[in-house]
């Protein structure tokens, strides 16, 4: 299977000091999901500040890509790399930064915003915890909403709430199931517009499902699962 992607070259480092601009490869990838196949012998390179949409029509297709790619979920054959430098490791769960996979990971309802961010801090033994949190809270402005439960918040503001605490652990990649789902085309407009300028300062590779096409139709580098797979990009 072919896919179009592309390749940056700017090697600024993260802010904070995460690290070296980091490669994500994928090498003759095949996935199955009960019993039927959703993508064969992928091949693949993202690197630092590149956004991929992933749109499939079926949100449990496209979730299993994202486990997979996450280090959650072995592929039947092949194998998902992070390459940083000349060091090449497979990728793992430290490597990763996800928001919510919906019926499988969500953040815990009744925890405070600032104690979701803490609570992921201290998961992955952080350091700097402070600085790391008051950087996020500020990227994601949630100064104002710090105190309230996450099961209070609006839509926008939990999806907002759930990905800095995906990231305040500085993580190469960030992994978004179905970010749109219960957002207006308005909130939608207004949370990627913070997205994207994130994802390009801290060199993030975002990697996105979604089950709109406009959503999906946003981003440069895409793959679309509801067609034959002779004929994705």
């Amino acid at each position: 299977m072919s896919m179009v992607h592309k390749s940056l070259t700017n090697t600024n480092k993260k802010t904070l000091g995460v690290g070296d601009m980091c490669n994500l490869q994928i090498e003759e990838v095949t996935l199955h999901h009960h019993g039927d196949e959703i993508i064969a012998s992928w091949n693949a390179s993202f690197t630092g500040g590149d956004s991929v949409s992933i749109y499939s029509g079926k949100q449990i297709t496209s979730t299993a890509i994202l486990l997979m790619l996450g280090g959650y979920l072995k592929p039947e054959q092949g194998a998902v790399w992070l390459v940083e430098e000349e060091k090449k490791e497979p990728i793992t769960p430290e490597h990763i930064g996800i928001a919510s996979i919906h019926r499988i990971y969500e953040p815990i309802p009744y925890l405070l915003v600032e104690e979701m961010l803490l609570l992921q801090a201290n998961l992955f033994r952080a350091k700097k915890k402070k600085e790391l949190i008051e950087k996020v809270m500020n990227d994601w402005d949630l100064e104002d909403i710090q105190k309230d439960r996450y099961v209070d918040l609006s839509p926008v503001n939990q999806l907002k709430a759930s990905i800095a605490a995906a990231l305040v652990h500085q993580p190469h990649i960030l992994l978004l199931d179905h970010p749109e789902l219960g957002l207006t085309d308005e909130e939608w407009s207004q949370f990627s517009s913070i997205l994207q300028p994130i994802v390009q300062r801290d060199k993030l590779i975002l990697i996105l499902t979604t089950l709109r096409r406009e959503v999906w139709n946003e981003y440069q580098t895409k793959m679309d699962l509801s067609i034959k797979k002779e004929d994705r990009l």
